[in-house]
């Protein structure tokens, strides 16, 4: 493993035990292996490392969802696809998704990191005011509604982690339907 990934990942772990603001440089660095000005080497300061661990993950997050995509398909089963991608990116990478949450709203994030949100946020966006002229999802802001529709799997997801119980294995068998109810124009 190269020295930036192995900062990232302990950045990722420590982030998620003890917060971004209870982390020193000196922890991080123990933790990954390398000396404290290792870590300056390859990313200009804690807030730089912060930025760079949340670009890696919600890049991963929208190449999760996204790649590989037909829009066109019927709505409900386009949603369906898009929503067992983000529960397996769930799964799969539950401390990356707590951390994504966790710094999503923080001040201290570039306009890369945004940029690269937004990315997502809009393309998801898009999808919804193209099935609200079709007339298959209700009418209101779409990022309202995807807000409404993707805080209910991240609470879902917060409250599994908070409770130590792992999430379930049917995550997204379980939750689609109510997922899909909270967008569609019945």
């Amino acid at each position: 493993m190269s020295k930036p990934d192995a900062i990232l990942d302990a950045a990722l772990d420590l982030f998620e035990e003890r917060g971004y603001d209870s982390t020193p440089v000196p922890l991080l660095a123990e933790r990954a292996g390398v000396a404290a000005g290792t870590i300056y080497r390859y990313f200009p300061g804690k807030e730089g490392l912060v930025n760079a661990l949340y670009q890696r993950w919600k890049s991963a997050l929208a190449t999760a969802v996204l790649h590989g995509l037909d829009p066109a398909g019927p709505p409900a089963e386009v949603f369906d696809g898009i929503w067992r991608r983000l529960c397996a990116f769930v799964q799969q990478h539950p401390a990356a998704f707590a951390f994504i949450e966790t710094h999503h709203h923080q001040t201290y994030l570039d306009d890369e990191s945004r940029r690269i949100s937004d990315a997502l946020d809009g393309a998801i966006t898009e999808l919804l005011e193209q099935w609200q002229i079709a007339g298959v999802v209700r009418h209101g802001p779409p990022d309202l509604l995807v807000a409404q529709v993707y805080g209910g799997l991240v609470g879902v997801a917060r409250t599994c982690r908070d409770h130590g119980t792992p999430l379930p294995l049917d995550l997204a068998d379980v939750t689609v339907v109510g997922a899909w109810n909270l967008l569609a124009d019945h």
